[in-house]
């Protein structure tokens, strides 16, 4: 498999490396993001954002076809998506004028609502809905990759000036507001940054899947690091390690890469799950016997 896999990847003009790139830029700052997701107890956020995307992206596909809007690529209308959903989120759930989990289930719905009629709007049968819902990583381009790039950089970017902030933000956000910080701001940062990742993870796994994949690396790692910083590197590798070998995988036996992909990772999460359960009996008999 791995020998197969190898020679496709050193190939003249092989797509693959694209594949390769995108699942690395991807790994990156799912790990970084996914710590955060993970502190303040939002992954709700994610499913929401990331099943939001479909309507950004259904409308930039409906003005390429329909309008003849040939700039407006399905990856700019998930970024304007992402963004539009982070704002309201923002705003909304300020100050707890809105529950969030109502804010939430609405725009999930809406957004999912929005892009199933655009793309049924456009002629013919919707050929490309299943890639939007579950991913296509094998077919990624050129430029998806320098978008993925660009969203790398500034991710990462804004991470690096605010970590701090954003670390008050998830584990004691009154005391950051008592500090004087504009949280509502923080919060605004935050839910963009994620929003963000998501659309990265959408190219791979699909708007269906990015919960499990921004999630699940950092969860599995979660039960034996306490650091953030370590929780964000140990999520970073497992992530690399789990998409890459969904690809192999995937490419060998002809499955979905998205799929097979979260499955590896939800394998992972449920062996650390299993691993700590069997450590700790093991730590308390050893306490009992002596």
């Amino acid at each position: 498999m791995l020998t197969l896999f190898i020679q496709d990847l050193q190939a003249p003009g092989s797509l693959l490396r694209l594949t390769v790139l995108a699942i690395l830029l991807c790994s990156l700052v799912c790990g970084i993001i996914g710590a955060y997701v993970l502190a303040k107890r939002c992954s709700y956020v994610v499913g929401a954002v990331s099943h939001s995307l479909l309507g950004g992206i259904g409308l930039a596909r409906f003005c390429q076809l329909q309008k003849g809007m040939t700039w407006f690529s399905p990856m700019l209308g998930a970024v304007l998506a992402a963004l539009l959903v982070a704002g309201i989120i923002s705003i909304l759930t300020l100050r707890k004028q809105q529950r969030e989990d109502s804010v939430l289930s609405a725009i999930w719905a809406l957004g999912m609502a929005l892009g199933l009629s655009f793309i049924y709007a456009m002629p013919g049968y919707p050929q490309d809905l299943q890639s939007y819902l579950f991913g296509n990583i094998l077919l990624v381009s050129r430029q998806d990759l320098l978008w993925m790039g660009a969203l790398n950089v500034v991710i990462i970017l804004f991470v690096l000036l605010f970590h701090k902030r954003l670390v008050c933000l998830c584990f004691n956000e009154e005391w950051l507001r008592l500090r004087g910080c504009r949280t509502g701001l923080f919060n605004f940062l935050l839910y963009a940054l994620i929003s963000l990742t998501v659309v990265m993870l959408s190219q791979l796994v699909g708007v269906v899947l990015c919960l499990a994949l921004l999630v699940l690396p950092v969860a599995a790692v979660a039960n034996f690091c306490r650091s953030l910083p370590l929780i964000m590197l140990c999520g970073v590798l497992v992530s690399l390690a789990a998409s890459m070998s969904g690809l192999m995988l995937s490419y060998q036996y002809d499955l979905p890469t998205g799929a097979t992909i979260v499955e590896i990772i939800a394998a992972v999460y449920l062996f650390c799950v299993a691993a700590k359960f069997i450590l700790g009996k093991i730590r308390v008999t050893q306490q009992k016997k002596a």
